[in-house]
């Protein structure tokens, strides 16, 4: 049984493209379909040619199996599976200038969102790319890299640090497992800080109020930050005894 791709709709041709083009070699049709192998020559009846048909038959019913219905008008009047994948690919595969600086536009307007995960944003600049190449847009290194780092200023130390990274060294691989491990990095210290204040909370949950001291006026049931009494004038701010530590 062939295995179920997305079908085709008015969305999703350049990945359907991929998915077909892999369903169709993996079944061997693929040549039949993209038009690099055609009918042999010879009568209706020679081996050759009636292998050919058949394999143009099956090709074309895996094609039309994984259409949407709204896509079937294109592949009507036409018996031939290379004609329908070329009037597929004219219908969905705009290759006009407006379309590709359109793309190219939203493209470089990219930004990560703050609670998007490092692994989907990387995805998500790599099919908008993908997308930009399917319609004959050039789309260099450089530009995934410059996308790829349009991050929240909580990224904005490594963003500094690849910017001084050598060029023979800036490759988009070597970028993304720089983002993952800071990502990453990220992730820890924020648990290491949450564990810290939950255990100060704990530690103060578990003496009772009514055995707390108050270094200011010495008496039991409250912390200094609490006391109703005002601080002597002499006493050093917050700042004042940081700094004096």
């Amino acid at each position: 049984m062939a295995p179920s791709i997305p079908k085709l709709d008015d969305t999703n041709y350049a990945e359907w493209r991929m998915f077909m083009k892999a369903l169709l070699t993996r079944q061997g049709l693929w040549g039949v379909a993209s038009g690099t192998v055609t009918c042999p020559l010879g009568s209706q009846n020679a081996r050759p040619v009636v292998a050919w048909h058949k394999k143009n038959d099956e090709a074309l019913a895996e094609i039309i199996l994984n259409l949407h219905p709204d896509q079937l008008s294109h592949a009507r009047g036409s018996d031939d599976a290379h004609t329908v994948w070329t009037s597929l690919q004219t219908v969905h595969q705009s290759r006009g200038f407006g379309t590709r600086l359109s793309r190219r536009r939203n493209f470089f307007s990219m930004v990560k969102r703050d609670e998007q995960s490092m692994t989907s944003w990387i995805a998500e600049v790599r099919r908008a790319a993908f997308l930009l190449e399917e319609i004959g847009a050039v789309v260099n290194e450089e530009d995934v890299i410059l996308v790829l780092t349009k991050l929240p200023s909580t990224f904005d130390n490594i963003v500094v640090n690849l910017d001084s990274t050598p060029p023979q060294d800036l490759t988009v691989d070597y970028v993304i497992q720089r983002l993952i491990n800071e990502e990453s990095r990220q992730a820890s210290n924020s648990l290491s800080v949450d564990g810290a204040i939950a255990g100060v909370a704990r530690a103060r949950a578990r003496t009772p109020l009514s055995q707390i001291t108050c270094f200011r006026c010495s008496q039991k049931g409250h912390y200094q930050s609490d006391c109703p009494l005002p601080a002597p004038a002499n006493a050093p701010t917050g700042a004042q005894a940081a700094a004096a530590c």
